[in-house]
């Protein structure tokens, strides 16, 4: 029995750390509007419009970091022995990560792409 009530609790939290599926926007094509991306991801970070009425948007999903140098210590004398870690202590710069869409003259969404850069 406590066999069987622990596989249980193991399940539960398995399932509690699932996360939801990405957006699928291969599915969207064609019915998801420009109105329906205002409301689910906010005001675009960039927009164009073209002059066919075509408008492409972007929008950052994810806020670039800019890593760190580590812990310093003046030139010529040894660090402590507590520094000492087979762990690197720097991380470097992670990039914007981007989600481009375009859309249509008639609103509805026609292609999408993700992308990366690094702030200036």
């Amino acid at each position: 029995m406590n066999r069987i009530f622990g596989w249980v609790v193991v399940l539960l939290l398995l399932a509690g750390c699932a996360t939801s599926p990405l957006v699928n926007w291969d599915k969207r094509m064609g019915n998801y509007t420009y109105d329906l991306a205002l409301l689910d991801l906010g005001p675009p970070n960039d927009s164009t419009e073209l002059k066919d009425g075509t408008r492409v948007a972007d929008w950052i999903t994810r806020r670039a970091t800019p890593g760190t140098r580590g812990l310093s210590q003046p030139a010529g004398t040894p660090p402590p022995a507590f520094w000492y870690t087979p762990f690197p202590n720097t991380l470097p710069p992670t990039p914007n990560q981007h989600l481009r869409l375009t859309f249509g003259p008639d609103q509805k969404l026609t292609a999408w792409q993700r992308y990366s850069s690094y702030s200036r």
